[in-house]
């Protein structure tokens, strides 16, 4: 009977169609807790995509801690989920993308209780400069132009599909100028200025994020919390206008990062409640400048430059950041090793 035989085929392409057109519910979101301390850790590209990453988001709720930065776009430019980004398709951004599901990869978090933190890599973008050197800063292979229309709506765009995605926070991180290798870079700035441009561009975002009810963060230096002239002019990076535009400072503090004498100390890697310096200068520039974001600094959770590195050394940071009236804390180790701060978390909810 082949009128049967069509409208069976016919009906049944119809149901494919539309399970196709219907996209997945969306992941929803956990939001920050009533006191909007987040304590988390950093989980890197090699890490997200691993079998064994759900056990890691399991040593992470076990600790008492209750967020996970990952990235979205990372450090070499790659996207680490499938994107339909048309100029993600065109360079192949998201050929490394080790996430198959970016809202599943969420949902598992949140499954643990953990807010997803989604980290972007704004600027510092090798594999887009490298495929689109017009839209890289003139002179340079591993930076794109924060100035370019494009270059922002390339990354508001990279927003806006996390965003779809349930996160709980986009952080914004490389949100600024290079700093080093400028022997030929060309900023070609016209008579705006650095500070402009980056401000202008956070602002864009915070668009976006405000729409969807998302708090938005950003990493800075540690010494820009100083507001040294030198320092915000050569990466546009001005607290007192950034910090209104944001809900959340991450302030780079390592120890191992403060210059030889800091303070006096002859090391400053050997002395964790450097941590506190940097968490509370950024806290009084955004109170004077008015702004409500929290501030949750970056603690260091690696042993260069940081005699004694122990869980009990991370213990101390962060016992300093809440001292210096830090909202929560985020540990960084490059490698994704973490053994110290998941003992010093644990003692520290206790």
């Amino acid at each position: 009977m082949p009128g049967v035989r069509a409208a069976i085929v016919f009906a049944a392409l119809c149901l494919t169609s539309s399970a196709i057109a219907e996209p997945p519910p969306p992941e929803p979101r956990l939001g920050w807790p009533e006191n909007s301390r987040l304590d988390g850790v950093y989980a890197h590209i090699g890490m997200i995509g691993q079998p064994w990453f759900p056990h890691f988001l399991d040593r992470i709720a076990a600790a008492g801690m209750n967020a996970v930065v990952v990235d979205g776009k990372d450090y070499s430019g790659w996207l680490t989920y499938p994107s339909a980004i048309p100029l993600a398709g065109e360079t192949h951004a998201a050929s490394h993308a080790v996430v198959r599901s970016l809202p599943g990869l969420v949902h598992a978090a949140h499954e643990r209780g953990i807010r997803f933190l989604m980290r972007l890599a704004c600027f510092h973008d090798p594999w887009m400069a490298q495929r689109r050197p017009d839209l890289a800063i003139r002179g340079m292979a591993d930076w794109i132009d924060p100035k370019s229309v494009a270059v922002q709506d390339y990354v508001l765009a990279i927003v806006d599909e996390t965003l779809a995605a349930g996160v709980d926070e986009i952080q914004l991180d490389y949100v600024r100028y290079p700093t080093e290798g400028l022997a030929n870079a060309r900023f070609e700035l016209g008579s705006a200025k650095t500070t402009d441009v980056i401000a202008n561009f956070v602002k864009r975002v915070h668009e976006h994020t405000r729409d969807a009810d998302v708090p938005l963060s950003i990493d800075l230096f540690g010494v820009i919390a100083w507001q040294r002239a030198v320092d915000v002019r050569a990466t546009g990076q001005d607290l007192a206008r950034l910090g209104p535009l944001v809900e959340a400072i991450s302030p780079m503090v390592y120890p191992s990062h403060f210059h030889e004498g800091f303070n006096g100390y002859a090391e400053p890697g050997a002395h964790p409640e450097v941590v506190a310096f940097g968490t509370k200068q950024a806290e009084d520039v955004l109170r004077r400048a008015g702004s409500h974001a929290v501030v949750r600094p970056w603690i260091q959770a690696f042993p260069w430059h940081a005699p004694g590195y122990s869980s009990t050394y991370v213990s101390q940071e962060i016992a300093q950041a809440r001292a210096a009236r830090g909202v929560g804390w985020l540990a960084w180790n490059a490698g994704g090793y973490y053994d110290e701060v998941f003992a010093a978390a644990g003692r520290a909810r206790h």
